[in-house]
């Protein structure tokens, strides 16, 4: 019976979390995140979210290619993380310089969009 209701526990905690994807240009960066403009070279015409959103940062949050110091107005992020009701909970962070991570190691490859890697 416990295992049922632990079961049951955990197929309604995972249905709850609502994990998203979010990619935009940072607008603003606070002490415990940023706010990031998001889709904002969509056309306003597709059927993209654009709007500023509040991602903010915890223990847990994982930066890739990057580093907290490296958030900066103007720069674009790629963030992974779970919808709240006030934001995103942001699990997973990468910092664009142009485009590339800000801290991509010197020679790394690169795959452009058409398959090729330089």
């Amino acid at each position: 019976m416990k295992a049922i209701a632990l079961f049951v526990l955990l197929a309604t905690s995972a249905q709850s979390s609502d994990v998203t994807h979010v990619w935009g240009r940072i607008t603003a960066v606070t002490q415990s995140g940023l706010q990031a403009d998001q889709n904002f070279i969509a056309d306003p015409q597709s059927a993209y979210r654009r709007g500023k959103r509040n991602i903010t940062f915890n223990s847990a949050t994982k930066f890739q290619g990057s580093l907290p110091q490296d958030l900066r107005e103007g720069r674009t992020v790629d963030i992974i993380g779970i919808a709240t009701r006030t934001g995103v909970q942001a699990t997973r962070v990468i910092v664009y310089e142009g485009n590339r991570p800000v801290r991509m190691t010197a020679g790394a490859p690169v795959t452009a969009t058409n398959g090729s890697t330089r």
